[in-house]
């Protein structure tokens, strides 16, 4: 492991090597017939139709780029009851809290699903803004504008309330304190995580305060999220993205970096008996406008992986389970009406890819992989349920189940 003061190793080498193989391990595995996906479904429109080519019957499908791809058939989806008569200011989840997958819209509050059933299981109200929920082992922290604000002495900032999987209030308090000002007039893009047992970390824009999960003290805090923490054995990665490399850093010192930038750091992979990687995205052009999805060596050897590149622009969300399965939101052109869902196995294998519905589509898409599937909260009233995602035990560097593996616990 080199010094603080030797320049830190770039995976770039790499990185290279693994999208050639990545393109070789794609093609294998296409071949063996029992391993086929379901059919590929159509996209549908906002009623339920088939979308309409302009060209005619000979025209080309906009969603061309995908032909090629493995497809899939959603396993349920689930209508959300929202009043229409309220404008949809913010949504967010789905959280997965014990066996209910937690959604959040200015239409209808909070809301959970149990997705194995189809069925909604609770809801709780808020005001015109909600920001996206959070789990907490077997419980659900939710944030948002209170339904009937309290008086404080100082600064109100919302209401939070936690709730079990089954539906039981366990705590509610209004959130305000001191110095917060800025932060309650503050727009802009909101996140939850977690700050130990008792505190959670709520940010907006470019402001975050830390808020206490018994009383709703809110104090200013830091906006910068944590590093993803990766851990092997007695050592342990801190691992950061910039706008310009992906950086590493052990015991506080830089450990190792990489040469180019990548556009989104995604998280950790853990496959049995190998070093754990970093997962990272990358969109470019390249001929075409594609995202190619890379796994590097969290250790900083020059190991990696990368998983068939898929036609990309942008992403609107993504999701990691605890192993590397990993599902992402991709925006594939301009029209902001062709989104989908890309499916990879911790292995980098592309399980496979679900258009969403044909619709304009300008709200974020919600992801989260459960243990038996993958759940998509789009377009603010509806919960669609797609098949899990871990690769066949026979494949290259498939995981072994959840006991055998070596991840550490949170």
């Amino acid at each position: 492991m080199p010094s603080a003061r030797r320049p830190a190793k770039s995976t770039e080498p790499a990185v290279r090597g693994a999208i050639a193989a990545a393109l070789l391990v794609a093609g294998a595995c296409k071949a063996a017939p029992d391993e086929a996906p379901p059919a590929a479904i159509l996209p549908r429109d906002a009623a339920g139709e088939p979308p309409r080519d302009a060209g005619g019957p000979d025209a080309p499908s906009p969603w061309d780029p995908l032909a090629g791809f493995p497809a899939v058939a959603p396993v349920r989806v689930v209508a959300l009851p929202v009043r229409s008569d309220m404008p949809r200011f913010t949504v967010g989840g789905p959280a997965i809290a014990g066996n209910v997958a937690v959604v959040s819209s200015s239409q209808f509050g909070f809301a959970a699903i149990n997705w194995q059933h189809g069925f909604v299981a609770w809801t709780r109200p808020a005001g015109l803004h909600v920001a996206p929920p959070i789990a907490q082992g077997d419980t659900a922290i939710l944030i948002g504008d209170c339904f009937h604000p309290p008086e404080v002495t100082d600064t109100l900032l919302g209401c939070l309330r936690v709730v079990t999987a089954a539906g039981a209030d366990v705590s509610y308090a209004a959130i305000h304190g001191a110095g917060v000002a800025a932060f309650a007039g503050t727009p802009g893009v909101q996140e939850l995580w977690l700050e130990g047992e008792r505190t959670v970390r709520w940010r907006r824009g470019d402001l975050a305060v830390s808020v206490d999960l018994i009383t709703g003290v809110a104090r200013p805090a830091i906006a910068e999220r944590e590093p993803v923490h990766v851990r092997y054995g007695s050592r342990a990665w801190d691992i950061t993205r910039t706008e310009q490399r992906i950086v590493a850093r052990e015991g506080g010192k830089l450990a190792w970096q990489t040469s180019h930038p990548y556009t989104t750091l995604l998280g950790a992979v853990y496959l049995a008996e190998l070093a754990p990687m970093v997962r990272v995205t990358s969109i470019g052009t390249f001929g075409l406008p594609e995202m190619i999805l890379l796994d590097i060596d969290a250790t900083g050897s020059l190991h990696g992986q990368a998983a068939l590149p898929v036609p990309a622009i942008s992403t609107l969300g993504h999701a990691l389970d605890a192993v590397g399965n990993t599902a992402i939101a991709v925006r594939m052109d301009t029209s902001l009406r062709h989104d989908y869902i890309a499916g990879f196995a911790a292995n980098a294998l592309l399980m496979y890819v679900y258009r969403l519905p044909e619709v304009p589509r300008a709200d974020p898409v919600g992801v989260a992989v459960a243990p038996d599937a993958v759940l998509v909260f789009h377009d603010g009233d509806t919960l669609t349920v797609l098949p899990e995602l871990s690769s066949l035990p026979t494949a290259p560097g498939a995981p072994k189940s959840a006991s055998q593996n070596p991840t550490p616990q949170p």
